[in-house]
């Protein structure tokens, strides 16, 4: 059992060591014990909003994501390392038709802080989006929009208005008469 844990561990070292965008920006800050790789995910079972995987992904490295708010999957999903911000968004299944997407937040831990990173994805983002890639632990929420909701209702009061409006006009009417 201790060979199998250290030659993960060395797959894991050697995919990390080749990948060239995950040391580009510098010192890396990953903790290798985030790390899964896809055997370990293959046999666990899939079930709406708990843990997902992309099975078309093989013999990549993959690292866990936090998928959160008004996504078709929310969830934890594990994601290949150095996927970007929008295909990550993606594998998760996109933003729902209620989403509110001028204001998506990428939380990210950093040492004992937090980095909060917002985005505008409303008109299919800009190059911080496409640039952005995932990190162990991210987490991405995605809000609701309350517009429809909202509009639902001040719909309804405004009905309600008018019923009562031209109850009293009617009744004035038929007073004067």
């Amino acid at each position: 059992m201790k060979l199998i844990t250290t030659l993960k561990v060395n797959i894991l070292s050697a995919s990390l060591l080749f990948s060239t965008t995950v040391f580009a920006t510098g010192k890396p800050n990953f903790n290798i014990k985030e790390f899964t790789l896809p055997s370990e995910v293959k046999d666990m079972n899939k079930s709406y909003g708990s843990v997902f995987f992309s099975p078309s992904v093989k013999g990549k490295v993959l690292i866990p994501v936090h998928f959160w708010g008004e996504v078709k999957n929310s969830g934890l999903h594990f994601v290949p390392v150095n996927t970007t911000f929008l295909n990550g968004l993606s594998m998760a299944g996109g933003p729902s038709s209620t989403a509110k997407l001028d204001n998506v937040r990428l939380t990210r831990k950093n040492a004992d802080k937090f980095k909060v990173l917002r985005y505008d994805i409303s008109d299919g983002g800009n190059t911080n989006v496409y640039a952005e890639t995932l990190q162990p632990g991210d987490s991405v929420f995605i809000p609701k929009d309350q517009y429809l909701e909202n509009r639902a209702y001040y719909t309804g009061l405004i009905g309600v208005f008018a019923t009562v409006l031209s109850s009293i006009l009617l009744y004035r009417q038929v007073k004067s008469d």
